[in-house]
């Protein structure tokens, strides 16, 4: 747990704002760490700002203990990447294949997990009990209520803490909004859910490259051996094309300096899209990065997706200046056992999960990616001891909260799409909601 206090006189102060930052995984005391002035200068000064690592996240122990060196967490992810989505979509011979390979690779945390790790904490990292934690942490810090700004997953633990809290709901900002009863009740709609506006942020990166033109815009420049003026369905064209290439002849790499000698293949420029969408102020650097990659200079890119991998040092997780278990390469590892845990047993055969693939594929441009995502929980044993599962709606039961919760969404996010927020604050209704949408 980490503090950034507040600014402004004693008598002036309103308390304490919780956050998380997201994930689920992501450590909050990292993120006030990086962050939290930012979040500072938005309610000036006025609060503190703590944020803390939920159950099995960094600094928070005990362990789930799955492994015994992070390391190796990091290898697997190395294995993940080098195998890759199935994009473009495979004949379904290669398609079996290939998803056999990507099922073995994933199915390796589960088994550690069963093998050696410890099952009352791999039970206890749900969302639930970390929204009973905040509740704990109010309380200790003699407050009367909660004072909570969430962003991506952090809005599932905003909601599900006003959902079974809500008399002790003060002031809550909940930015970038996930579906909530799809999260706890079904995996698979929420990962489809998710991704309903990741093709218009697609075309926002794109148009927005046309606008600035080719003198701030590389990728607006007209390729080799054309003059034609570029527009976004000549982008597309653009990448369409590249996907295809790389699909049938991955890219050499020499190399790249920082992380050695590999290839480039299709469903890695899709992952690297992808990512850096969520990062607008990177979006002149990917247009570059994809342009070198059309003219056959795929190093920017490489280290982009691999240079992490080759900083691995074998180390225990207490191997640090704190002397206690820590997660320090910012990897997938502490999703799953809350993710899958919160959710419903998935029973998937791996044709089930190529459909899968394939389907999330047609829904969005980085589809394949996401659904890498959901399908880690793929025969995920272990449950949370308490799992939300509604109501999720005023019809239903849901109780009014303490004060309203203000939902925030931009009209186009790669991953906590427009409708997930309205679906939200209409679930909360009226008297409990308000939702605030950014356009542009």
């Amino acid at each position: 747990m980490r503090k950034l206090p507040a600014r402004v006189p004693e008598n002036q102060r309103l308390g304490t704002i919780l956050t998380n930052p997201g994930g689920p995984g992501v450590s909050g005391s990292a993120f006030v760490a990086s962050g939290g002035q930012d979040m500072s200068t938005i309610v000036e000064g006025k609060y503190d700002i703590i944020g803390f690592d939920p159950r099995g996240v960094n600094l928070t122990g005990p362990p789930t203990a799955c492994l015994n060196v992070e390391s190796k967490f990091v290898l697997r992810e190395y294995q993940l990447q080098l195998q890759g989505a199935p994009f473009p979509s495979l004949d379904n011979t290669s398609q079996r294949e290939h998803i056999r390979r990507l099922s073995a690779i994933q199915a390796g945390h589960d088994e550690a997990c069963e093998r050696n790790g410890n099952p009352n904490m791999l039970q206890s990292v749900g969302t639930v009990a970390v929204a009973r934690d905040m509740a704990r942490i109010a309380e200790a810090l003699g407050e009367d209520g909660v004072n909570f700004w969430g962003y991506s997953y952090g809005t599932i633990l905003g909601a599900t803490f006003a959902a079974i809290k809500p008399n002790l709901v003060k002031r809550m900002v909940l930015d970038g909004v996930a579906d909530s009863e799809l999260y706890f009740n079904d995996i698979l709609e929420w990962g489809r859910a998710t991704m309903h506006d990741t093709s218009k942020t697609l075309t926002g990166f794109l148009s927005t490259c046309i606008d600035a033109g080719p003198n701030l815009c590389s990728l607006a420049v007209p390729p080799v051996g054309s003059n034609e003026t570029q527009t976004v369905d000549s982008l597309r064209k653009r990448l369409d094309a590249l996907y295809l290439r790389l699909a049938q002849e991955p890219l050499i790499i020499p190399d790249s300096r920082t992380a050695g000698s590999g290839f480039l293949k299709a469903s890695d420029v899709q992952s690297l899209i992808f990512t850096v969408l969520y990062n607008p102020i990177s979006w002149g650097a990917l247009a570059d990065a994809l342009v070198q990659v059309e003219r056959d200079n795929g190093v920017t890119a490489y280290n982009a997706l691999y240079g992490s991998f080759a900083q691995i040092e074998p180390r225990s997780y207490s191997q640090n200046i704190y002397n206690r278990s820590m997660q320090s390469y910012g990897t997938r590892e502490s999703l799953y056992p809350i993710l899958c845990g919160d959710s419903e047993y998935l029973n998937m055969t791996n044709d089930g999960y190529s459909n899968y693939i394939r389907e999330l594929g047609r829904i969005s441009p980085a589809g394949e990616q996401w659904a890498l995502v959901v399908g880690g929980c793929r025969g995920w044993a272990s449950r949370s001891r308490e799992r939300y599962t509604g109501p999720w709606t005023t019809k239903d039961g849901l109780k009014a909260t303490r004060f309203p919760i203000l939902f925030v969404s931009l009209d186009a996010d790669p991953v906590t799409p427009l409708p997930s927020a309205v679906k939200m604050s209409r679930a909360f209704g009226n008297e409990s909601a308000t939702l605030l949408v950014q356009h542009g």
